[in-house]
C-alpha cells in the first residue's frame, strides 16, 4: 500500500493558502480515476525506460515489468519525450562534473512540514546544483513551475539530502507536461528555499493540526480541493459575484472583471455541488425541492467487437455495415504518417485561432487588435 503524508506536497497549493481544507477534505476520501491510474502507469513506464537507457535494469527485465502494463502509442511517445529530456539534461551536467541520478527519490522535508515527504520522479546533483524533473502526464491542466509549492517542497527535501555532502548553491526545477507541449523551468538559490521553508513552518503547524481556518481563492480549482461542495467559506465568498450576475447589464468593467477571475471556480463550485448531491441522495439523504429520477438512457452491448462482428457476418452483413469509415482528424494523419505529413498536407492545413480572456499576466502575446480581428466575429 502506498503511504501518503497528512500534508503531502502534491496538495501544498491547497494546505499553504487554506489550513482549513486539511480537516474537511476528511469527508471526502481520496479515490482513484482512470486518468490518476493512467498517470502512475505512465511514470512507472517512464521510470523503467530511463533505468533502461542509464543500464540500471536489463532489457529483460525492463520487458518483464512493462508486460503488466497498459500502454497506448500516445503513452509510449510521450515517455520516450520525457526519457530523452532527461537523459539531455544529464549529459549537460556531464560537462560539469560527474553527476549522479536518482530516480523516485524518497524526499524528507519534515524538518518545515511536519512529517513531510514525498517521492520526487528524477534527481540530478552536481557542481553543487540540484536538477529536478517532475513528470506530468495530465493533460487538463497546465502546469507551471514557477513559485510551485509541491517543487519548492521536493527542493527542500533535496537540500536536506545533498547539501551537507555537495555544498548545495541552487535547484533547479522543471515541470515535463508532454501532453500539454509544456516545459517550464524555475531556479532558486538554496538561501531562498531555506527561507521560504521558515516561512512556512506556522502555517504547515496550523494545518497540521488541523486547527487552521479555511480561505477561498484561485487554490480551491488550481489545488483541486475535493471539499467545494461543503465549503461555507467559498460559498460566502461567491455569495456577492452571483448576486451580481443576476443584472451583468448594470455592472461596470471592473466589476466584470472581478467576476471573471472567479468565473472557472463558480462553474467548478456549481458541477461539483452538483455531483455531491446526487451522490449523497442516491444514500438516501434528502434536499429540499429535489428528487432522484431517471436521467438520460444511454446503451451499449455487453459484446465484444468480435463477437458483434461474428453475429452480423452470421446474419449476411458486409463490412460496409459492420464498419463506419471516417476520415481521421489532421493530429491522426499526422501521427500515422509521419514524415511524410508535410509533404502531403503541408499547403492544406487551416489553423484557426480563436480568440479567449485571459488574466494580464499570461504570457502568450495580445490577440492582435480587436477592431481588425473581431469587427468579422459575430458574438
Amino acid at each position: 500500500m502506498t503511504e501518503h503524508a497528512k500534508l503531502s506536497a502534491s496538495s501544498a497549493e491547497k494546505w499553504l493558502n487554506c489550513p482549513g481544507s486539511v480537516a474537511l477534505e476528511k469527508l471526502f476520501p481520496q479515490q482513484d480515476t482512470e486518468f490518476t491510474k493512467e498517470g502512475s502507469i505512465a511514470h512507472k513506464l517512464a521510470e523503467i525506460k530511463i533505468k533502461r537507457a542509464f543500464s540500471q535494469i536489463s532489457n529483460e527485465k525492463y520487458y518483464q515489468q512493462r508486460n503488466d502494463m497498459e500502454i497506448n502509442d500516445d503513452m509510449e511517445k510521450y515517455t520516450d519525450e520525457y526519457v530523452d529530456f532527461v537523459t539531455e539534461k544529464y549529459r549537460k551536467a556531464l560537462v560539469y562534473s560527474s553527476p549522479f541520478l536518482e530516480l523516485e527519490k524518497k524526499l524528507d522535508f519534515s524538518k518545515w512540514v511536519k512529517d513531510g515527504f514525498g517521492t520526487a520522479d528524477v534527481v540530478i546533483v552536481y557542481n553543487g546544483h540540484i536538477e529536478m524533473i517532475d513528470l506530468k502526464y495530465g493533460q487538463g491542466v497546465k502546469v507551471n513551475a514557477e513559485n510551485n509549492y509541491q517543487l519548492m517542497l521536493y527542493a527542500l527535501g533535496a537540500l536536506e539530502e545533498y547539501d551537507y555532502l555537495y555544498d548545495i548553491k541552487s535547484v533547479t526545477m522543471t515541470i515535463f507536461q508532454p501532453r500539454k507541449d509544456n516545459i517550464s523551468t524555475f531556479q532558486m538559490s538554496s538561501k531562498e528555499l531555506y527561507q521560504w521553508g521558515e516561512s512556512i513552518k506556522p502555517i504547515s503547524e496550523t494545518a497540521y493540526h488541523e486547527t487552521g481556518k479555511c480561505t477561498s481563492g484561485d487554490h480551491c480549482s488550481k489545488g483541486f480541493c475535493r471539499a467545494i461542495p461543503v465549503c461555507r467559506v467559498l460559498s460566502e465568498d461567491l455569495e456577492g459575484i452571483e448576486e451580481s450576475l443576476k443584472n451583468p447589464n448594470c455592472l461596470t468593467n471592473a466589476e466584470i472583471a472581478e467576476i471573471l477571475q472567479k468565473a472557472d471556480l463558480l462553474a467548478k463550485r456549481a458541477k461539483s455541488i452538483k455531483e455531491y448531491a446526487l451522490k449523497q441522495a442516491l444514500k438516501g439523504e434528502i434536499f429540499p425541492g429535489y428528487k432522484v429520477v431517471e436521467g438520460r438512457k444511454s446503451r451499449s452491448f455487453d459484446l465484444s467487437e468480435q463477437q458483434i462482428q461474428y453475429l452480423l457476418l452470421q446474419h449476411g452483413y458486409t463490412d460496409d455495415v459492420i464498419y463506419k469509415k471516417s476520415i481521421r482528424t489532421v493530429a491522426d494523419y499526422e501521427k500515422v504518417i509521419g514524415e511524410n505529413f508535410e509533404e502531403i498536407f503541408g499547403s492544406h492545413i487551416l489553423v484557426t485561432r480563436n480568440p479567449t480572456l485571459a488574466p494580464i499576466e499570461d504570457k502568450r502575446p495580445i490577440f492582435n487588435s480587436a477592431e481588425n480581428d473581431f469587427k468579422n466575429i459575430v458574438l
